[in-house]
């Protein structure tokens, strides 16, 4: 899994999209998926931040945890 994106390129896309430009002509000026853009704008409108959500996690252990 890749790095997330930096918040500077979140905020710079979705003040475009706050301007007035479409979430894909955002994500083609910002060279981002369209399906990302739209996913932090609707991520901003629903819970009113977009920052990157925490990545990876052990979630093995947590399987044999419960298997006991």
């Amino acid at each position: 899994m890749g790095k997330p994106l930096s918040m500077d390129l979140r905020s710079r896309a979705l003040a475009a999209v706050d301007e007035g430009l479409s979430c894909r002509a955002a994500a083609r000026r910002f060279g981002v998926a369209a399906s990302t853009v739209i996913r932090w704008h609707d991520q901003r409108r629903n819970t009113g931040g977009y920052a990157a959500k925490p990545q990876g996690g052990d979630t093995r252990s947590r399987r044999i945890e419960s298997h006991r």
